[in-house]
């Protein structure tokens, strides 16, 4: 890791189900407001089940990301619906029990329906309010099912309808003031959505348990300017209560109460777009992320976790092996195996786990929500060769002391929700050792989207220490704090590499050499990087000395772009 700046660890807690409103982003708050109270998270057991709402989260590219319960292990996959810049919804049309995805197109006043909760067309579809207009879901008449209606800010009404894609409102009324953000929720547990409005400007929730204008039959301050207002049954006792999703800081605030004061959770989730609340248990095709760019695996035959121990010559492959509690590959003590042409995920903790073991292949694999993708730790002879990562927390691939000769990450493709991951250094090779006629070799990768960390990068060499290591040929886009980086060791090389970063909040350099381990020789040549820091401006390289840097033929203002990749 690599930062120049302190930062303040965060505190994670534990995650839920929602229900059917969204509302843009918009700017950020600093921290979060209650009252005169900053938000703290109390250590309430967290509810989990059908009976308890949840929330999905939306990103810049559409890409959905659903979770089955409040807890951090449980997300339970990811699809894409929709276009950059639609308007994401979530409810019940069918009236069949589960929340499926929704989109609002405002250039074109469509709104598209799906009645599942995965990639593909819409199964139904209608014109649909003005421009302006935001649009809201819920259960207005208590029939099980869900519509879209709509809060029209420039009038401060809402116009409710009991049917999805009726030309008229079946109930309107005016509420709140110009400047409120609109709320949906049972907010009396008498299974009938009503509305509510936040005030950014100074948190002021107001709440209804009819539909009518004027009466507030809740009224307390929660949040503040730029966070986003949901509302759900995070306790499970039958009536909605709101939170706030801070984009700022990657968080969700969730309050059990209609009052002023702490928030009960506070949830660690990364940066989306928009949060979207949804009630009632969510089922998705686990394990399998539909991504711009990687070609989905196949279908494969289901297992669960797989301990390798002691053993040797073993190959493992065709399968789709998760395990929402742990890791879903362990090998320790072993010698000569191959996981190989498997999906691997959902997976609670590592994807891979290697422990004092060598000659380890994996090659081949689809390796995607797990805590981290693979972990080699105090092993030899080590290829992590040609998988794809996607969504793999905080590392692709991390070597933990690794040494002798034989070792490689190439080949390998991996991304990330930009500003929206757990990731830190994507590739990270620390305290491991190759030799100087075979060293460890970080050679032709595509690695995609880090952040929000500002301590995160590309790729990391002689983190810690080391020698013989070469980062060659990589392409990196948006990969974090850093592009690629040198933190010490002997013998280092980068060579060849593509870089590319836009300006993002946590960005700083292409490529650095630095010795906060001791640092010998370190060769710096014929890379390519176009590096936007978060300033604006251009900032290929940075010298921090204490390396034999020999640095040449490289382009640090080229013009190259995300399309790299």
């Amino acid at each position: 890791m690599f930062t120049n700046s302190a930062h303040a660890g965060d505190v994670t807690s534990h995650s839920r189900t929602m229900k059917a409103l969204i509302v843009a982003l918009v700017a950020v708050a600093a921290m979060l407001v209650v009252g005169q109270q900053r938000a703290e998270a109390s250590h309430t057991e967290v509810c989990t089940g059908s009976e308890c709402d949840t929330v999905a989260f939306v990103d810049k590219s559409a890409l959905y990301t659903l979770y089955q319960d409040l807890v951090p292990a449980s997300l339970v996959g990811r699809f894409y619906y929709g276009n950059p810049g639609d308007e994401p919804l979530k409810g019940d049309w069918n009236c069949n029990g589960e929340q499926t995805p929704g989109m609002y197109r405002r250039s074109t006043g469509l709104v598209y329906l799906r009645d599942s909760n995965t990639q593909g067309n819409a199964d139904s579809q209608y014109i649909f309010g003005n421009p302006s207009d935001i649009p809201i879901v819920g259960d207005f008449n208590g029939d099980g099912c869900d519509t879209v209606s709509i809060y029209r800010p420039s009038e401060t009404r809402f116009y409710l309808s009991y049917t999805l894609g009726a030309p008229l409102a079946d109930v309107s009324f005016f509420f709140g003031g110009f400047g409120d953000k609109p709320i949906i929720g049972d907010f009396d547990g008498d299974g009938v959505d009503t509305v509510g409005i936040f005030r950014p400007s100074n948190g002021l929730v107001a709440l209804t348990n009819g539909h009518r204008g004027g009466a507030v039959d809740h009224q307390f301050y929660f949040g503040g300017a730029g966070d986003q207002m949901i509302a759900g049954d995070w306790d499970g006792d039958g009536d909605d209560t709101v939170g706030i999703y801070r984009y700022s800081t990657g968080r969700l605030y969730l309050s059990n109460t209609h009052s002023t004061g702490s928030a009960d959770y506070t949830l660690n989730v990364g940066r989306y777009r928009v949060a979207v609340a949804a009630s009632g248990v969510t089922t998705v095709p686990a394990g399998v992320v539909s991504v711009p760019g990687i070609a989905p695996p196949p279908p494969r035959a289901s297992s669960g976790p797989i301990y390798i121990s002691g053993e040797s010559n073993v190959v493992i492959e065709n399968l789709h092996i998760s395990n929402p509690g742990g890791a879903c590959v362990e090998i320790s003590g072993s010698s000569n195996v191959i996981i190989r042409n498997s999906t691997i995920g959902p997976c609670g903790d590592e994807g891979v786990y290697i422990t004092f073991s060598d000659n380890i292949t994996i090659t081949g694999n689809y390796v995607t929500d797990a805590a981290l993708g693979t972990l080699v730790h105090q092993s030899d002879s080590i290829r992590v060769d040609e998988n794809v990562f996607v969504d793999t927390g905080r590392n692709f691939v991390q070597f933990d002391n690794v040494n002798g000769a034989g070792s490689s990450i190439s080949g390998n493709r991996g991304t990330n929700q930009l500003g929206g991951s757990n990731a830190e250094d994507l590739i990270s090779v620390w305290q491991s050792n190759g030799t100087s006629s075979s060293p460890i070799r970080v050679y032709n990768n595509r690695l995609r989207n880090g952040g929000p960390s500002e301590s995160g990068s590309g790729i990391m060499l002689g983190d810690g220490g080391g020698s013989n290591q070469i980062a060659q040929g990589n392409r990196l886009v948006n990969p974090g704090q850093v592009g690629i980086g040198v933190a010490g060791g002997d013998n280092m090389k980068v060579l060849n590499n593509l870089i590319y970063s836009s300006s993002q909040p946590w960005s700083n350099v292409g490529i650095f050499s630095w010795a906060l381990s001791g640092c010998g020789y370190v060769e710096i040549a014929g890379n390519q990087i176009d590096w936007q820091a978060s300033g604006g401006y251009s900032n290929g390289f940075w010298d921090g000395g204490g390396c034999d840097l020999n640095r040449y033929g490289n382009d640090w203002d080229a013009n190259l772009g995300a399309g790299i990749w």
